[in-house]
Order: C-alpha cells, then structure tokens, then sequence
C-alpha cells in the first residue's frame, strides 16, 4: 500500500494532467454538437470494425455447427422432395397411388395429398476405405438412433451405400464400392429406361449401369438417379452422369453397358443421411407372400 502510494506522489502531476483531460475531452464532446458527432462518427467506425472482426472470428469458430446445421437443411429439403414424388389422388372415392414427379406435372385434379414413404436421420462418417475390392464405412448412428439393417444411406451429392450391420451406437455400411451392392438406377431422359448399377473395381469414381435395353440412345452426360423401385432408396437421388458413349454388354448383347461417373467423391463423404423406408415391413411382407406363393 505504501508503494502505491509513493507511486501516486511520484506521479501525481502526471495523473492529475491525464484526469483533467479525460475529463475535458468529456466537457468537449458532450457540450458540442460538432465534436460530439465526430466523435460519435469515429467511435462508430472503429467500434463497426472491431464487432465485424469478433464476428468473423465467431463464424470461424462456428463453422462446424453452421455446416451440420445445413446438413440437416439439406437432409429435409431432399427428404420433402423424395415423400412429394408419391402422391395419392382422389379418383371415385378411390385412392390410387402413381409414382410420377407430381413436381413436374400440371394437374386439374384438386385435393392431392402427399403420404410421406421415407424418413431420415443425418449421420457423420467417423471410418471409410476406397482402395480394396469390397469396401466398407462406419457411421456414428446405431440402434439406440433407430438404424436398422437394410436402410440406404445417402449424401447430398449421391448414394453411398446400405446399412449391414448395426450396434447401439455406431453401424456398418456396404459402400456402393463393393462388389454385392447393387442399386435400382433410371435415366430420366429416357422414358422407362432403368438398370442396375454396380461396381466392377478399380476407379473409385466410376461404376457400371447395366440391363439398359440397346434401343434407347444415351448419350453423354445424361444424369443417372435412383429408380424408385428398390425399397430402400427414395425415386430421384442424384447418383451420377453418363460417361463416354455407351457400349454393347459384352455378356448380354441385348442390352448396353454404360460408365457412370458417381457425384458424391467417395474418398471425401462426411455428412450422410440414412433413410427409412415407413413401410418396409409392410412391403416385405407381400414379397414373401409372393416367394411362398411361386414355391
């Protein structure tokens, strides 16, 4: 205490000018209109630029939250897109489901109501491979989430493959980069034109669409989505494009083989959904039905 205060008798004189200072720069600013708004004009450029700053470095800090948040945006927006493709109308006081693009349709038919087929829940890939013959992923979601076997999973880009195995916290993926996995594809530019599409090995961008019959004429580029007739995929995900001319199938000389050059880079996904087909059971009910029936 004793030092404190030899300081302020030391310096006393200097304390007392920066008092008398402050206190008429104050007496200034308040009492004059001109100084008051050049003070006012200036403490706001400086203060503007500092919030600006605290707020660029805020967002950095936030990007993560930011993009799971968007993730999830996405993830409901493609989720209404895949539900609004199925859609019941009212003919005679019979329902009547089609599976057209009800998006792309103008119909006088009033009273359309939508019953959603698919539900989602976002998902972050913690483990994946691309360089093997058969490749695999671990996703952070499992039983205590709801994942079931048998559910796709899908990112914002494309597919990625179908849920194999679960545990209560964590499920295992066949990627589309593995020789069993086989996913219902159609091009849109082609009416009725759908196949299956698969991996062959080797260039983890391309796979292989085939039982596309020889007198469709793809060309390159065309998109490729999913058909809607698996169970497990909702009809119209982005998958890829059409790459080079398509050829002959070489094991089947009725149909074309075609290179498809996948959206989603499967060496890069992190964010995916896993999508629940509502009526899985339902449906795989009647197939049975149908596989004890032809027996």
């Amino acid at each position: 205490m004793g030092k404190l205060l030899q300081l302020l008798l030391r310096n006393g004189g200097f304390v007392t000018f920066l008092v008398v200072e402050v206190i008429s720069f104050a007496i200034m600013v308040n009492f004059n209109t001109r100084q008051g708004e050049i003070w006012a004009n200036t403490t706001g450029i400086f203060g503007g630029r500092a919030l600006e700053k605290r707020q660029m470095a805020s967002d950095y800090f936030n990007l993560y939250e930011r993009a799971d948040s968007l993730a999830h945006i996405i993830d409901s927006l493609q989720l209404r897109l895949s539900n609004a493709r199925q859609v019941q109308i009212p003919v005679q006081d019979t329902f009547f489901l089609v599976s057209y693009d009800s998006l792309s349709r103008n119909d006088s038919i009033l009273r359309k109501t939508v019953r959603p087929l698919f539900q989602s829940l976002t998902a972050k890939v913690v483990k994946n491979s691309v360089s093997s013959a058969n490749n695999w992923m671990i996703i952070n979601r499992g039983t205590s989430d709801g994942v079931k076997t048998d559910m796709a999973v899908l990112s914002p880009e494309g597919i990625v493959g179908i849920v194999r195995h679960v545990s209560p916290h964590f499920s295992l993926v066949m990627s589309v980069l593995h020789q069993q996995a086989k996913i219902s594809v159609s091009l849109p530019m082609q009416k009725n034109a759908f196949g299956s599409l698969t991996w062959d090995g080797g260039d983890p961008t391309m796979m292989t669409l085939r039982y596309i019959p020889q007198h469709f004429v793809v060309k390159e580029n065309e998109p490729v989505v999913t058909s809607g007739y698996s169970l497990m995929f909702p009809q119209g995900h982005p998958v890829g494009k059409v790459s080079g001319n398509p050829k002959s199938d070489p094991e089947n000389p009725y149909f074309l083989e075609i290179k498809v050059k996948l959206n989603q880079d499967m060496s890069t996904v992190r964010d995916v959904s896993i999508v629940q087909n509502l009526f899985q059971s339902e449906l795989d009910s009647l197939q049975l039905k149908v596989k004890t029936n032809e027996q």
